[in-house]
């Protein structure tokens, strides 16, 4: 695991209720020995900060360093220190000049998380990981790499190298009777390439039976023993807004089971 650096999210009511993409972040940083770095600040900000909001903040950020230092990992609180930026950019701001982000999956369009996420995945270079609710924090060991031959999907296979020690297993996968398109040997040679950087990987194929794509991959995911699920990210809309593919939008709303990567 080549990570050197994790970027995350917290709502700073949320800090003592452990939040799912806060433990997720420390349990691999601790594996890697990477830095955190946090943004605590509430969402649905509609006014400079006060002194009561710096006095939440400070509560904040003491709670978040005591679960990094049980944990064992170097870390940085920041809070949003410019109103002039929207909170999407601020958080694409810090992924940028780091390895991955880490957050919660949220339910509903309107919700702030989802412009966090929108910005995560299209603005910063950097995959964003999606936390299960509750879930096993250890890195992965085993992942299944949805395939289709995009430039997303290739994008997703090689951010998931960097999570993937020598020794670790992948699956590729690809999901027949989807796309109308020609794939070759790339799914093959994607096995080949992963090999390269000593990781045992097979290729599969999962029909999809009339199912969504995002079942599928959840449902081989599970059968084949994988704690990590990585894919394409997709946005369909030609204009800034959040209107995602089918199996990005499914992976935002955080039901799934699994961390998943996302890599546009």
């Amino acid at each position: 695991m080549s990570v050197r650096s994790i970027v995350t999210f917290v709502e700073p009511a949320a800090v003592e209720q452990n939040p799912a993409a806060l433990s997720l972040a420390l349990g691999w940083a601790g594996t890697a020995d990477a830095r955190v770095v946090v943004l605590a600040f509430t969402v649905d900000v509609s006014g400079v900060g006060s002194p009561d909001d710096q006095a939440d903040f400070a509560r904040t950020r003491s709670g978040i360093l005591a679960l990094a230092d049980r944990a064992g990992v170097p870390c940085t609180v920041v809070d949003r220190n410019s109103f002039a930026y929207g909170i999407g950019a601020v958080f694409a701001d810090h992924m940028k000049v780091a390895d991955l982000g880490i957050l919660s999956g949220r339910h509903g369009p309107l919700m702030g998380e989802r412009l966090l996420a929108q910005a995560a995945l299209f603005d910063s270079g950097r995959p964003l990981v999606i936390a299960p609710r509750r879930g096993n924090t250890a890195p992965p060991r085993r992942a299944l790499i949805a395939w289709d031959g995009t430039h997303a999907a290739a994008r997703a296979m090689q951010d998931t190298i960097a999570l993937l020690a020598p020794g670790t297993e992948a699956i590729v996968a690809r999901v027949t009777d989807d796309k109308e398109m020609r794939m070759d040997q790339s799914g093959i040679e994607a096995t080949s390439h992963l090999a390269r950087h000593g990781i045992r990987a097979e290729f599969q194929e999962f029909p999809r039976s009339g199912r969504d794509i995002y079942d599928v991959l959840v449902a081989a995911a599970n059968e084949s023993a994988c704690d990590l699920i990585a894919a394409g990210a997709v946005r369909h809309s030609p204009i800034r807004e959040l209107v995602f593919g089918s199996v990005t939008s499914r992976v935002l709303d955080g039901d799934c089971p699994l961390p998943v990567l996302l890599s546009a």
